[in-house]
């Protein structure tokens, strides 16, 4: 297998306090290049933050959602049935909403479950 330098993140799964622990760890190289050490990445659509919270994947997600959202009040006043607004929300907002939520909501504290209802909600 060929691992493009280019499009390789490197990520440190720590729960530390203090970010020095950063500094003991040598970069990794592939083709003579450095990888560059990320705080959070995307993987398969799933944000993975460093310390393995849900955060910026509840943030990219509810903006993402919301923009669809706005697409639908669009439609709602352009007097399209509530049949079809309804239709619109499954297959357009709610897939945004629970992509591979079996492996981020399980452990989701309240206020990120809270963000997400809002949007379920329409608020």
């Amino acid at each position: 297998m060929k691992i493009n330098s280019e499009k390789s993140k490197e990520i440190i799964i720590s729960f530390a306090q203090d970010g020095n622990f950063r500094s003991t760890i040598p970069n990794i190289k592939i083709d003579g290049r450095d990888i560059a050490q990320v705080c959070h990445a995307k993987l398969l659509g799933v944000t993975i933050s460093q310390d393995l919270t849900w955060n910026k994947h509840v943030d990219n997600i509810v903006k993402k959602a919301g923009k669809r959202l706005y697409m639908l009040y669009q439609l709602k006043r352009a007097g399209i049935t509530q049949k079809d607004l309804v239709s619109v929300y499954v297959s357009v907002v709610r897939p945004v909403l629970e992509y591979a939520c079996p492996v981020w909501h399980t452990n989701l504290p309240q206020y990120l479950s809270d963000n997400i209802e809002v949007i379920q909600k329409g608020h």
